[in-house]
């Protein structure tokens, strides 16, 4: 898809959990947000409901990419869940659930948790977005006015972030002699050239969802690499990247 210009923010907070598709008891973590996360974090910002957005930002109808600015690394920890079902006298309200809690009436349930946790600061992904529909001009009104509809969270609701509006961009051809500062898509690997000490870790993602029968699936999943230490990824063919604001980035598609 061609268009000229591209919106660049960031998105910061303390720990974030993308959970992978394939666990069970142990949820385990991506490193980065796949593009399922993205594409609903900017519904949230222009506040789609859910479920309601996959075809006005499906890969044919915009572009996103990710990039990992500060080093993260992964932490499991076991985390206690409670059971709240509405229906039960301990969770009638409120105040009848703090009650049972102080009381030892309230039964949880350790889950072990893989959490994404930076090596010092924060967590800060940098998103990068085009389209050429309406919804361009509505997410930009709203990035310039430092504004959301609903809370914007790293993967679950317990783990809020920030939006930080970098500003729009033209799109130009990839800086030479530069890597690339965003995700890589299964089909550069190849490409990847081995120079220097980097920590590249490939994940297995959910790429987009559809509705069928009244129900959400996931309608693709692909490959994507990146460099934990936020490095620049250095390859051999520039031929699918693309500049933004001096980063070469390439779309995740």
């Amino acid at each position: 898809m061609e268009q000229k210009r591209a919106l660049v923010f960031d998105i910061t907070g303390e720990l974030a959990h993308f959970r992978a598709y394939y666990t069970n008891s142990s949820s385990i973590s991506y490193g980065f947000p796949p593009r399922t996360v993205i594409v609903g974090i900017i519904a949230s910002i222009l506040g789609f409901e859910r479920d309601s957005y996959y075809e006005k930002l499906s890969p044919e109808n915009c572009n996103v990419s990710v990039s990992i600015l500060n080093p993260i690394k992964k932490y499991i920890q076991s985390i206690n869940y409670v059971r709240t079902k509405p229906d039960e006298d301990n969770f009638k309200s409120f105040n009848n659930a703090v009650q049972s809690y102080l009381e030892g009436k309230i039964n949880t349930y350790p889950v072990s948790i893989e959490f994404v946790l930076p090596e010092d600061d924060l967590i800060k992904y940098r998103i990068y977005f085009t389209s050429k529909n309406e919804i361009y001009k509505k997410l930009k009104t709203k990035l310039e006015e430092n504004k959301t509809y609903y809370p914007i969270y790293l993967g679950i609701t317990e783990l809020l972030a920030d939006v930080d509006y970098i500003g729009e961009f033209h799109i130009e051809k990839p800086i030479e002699n530069k890597g690339i500062k965003s995700v890589i898509p299964e089909k550069i690997f190849p490409d990847i050239e081995f120079k220097e000490n980097l920590s590249l870790i490939v994940e297995k993602m959910p790429f987009n969802f559809e509705i069928e029968n009244g129900f959400r699936k996931i309608s693709a999943v692909k490959k994507f690499i990146y460099e934990k230490n936020a490095k620049e990824i250095p390859i051999k063919n520039l031929n699918e990247a693309i500049s933004i604001n001096g980063e070469n980035i390439i779309w995740i598609e």
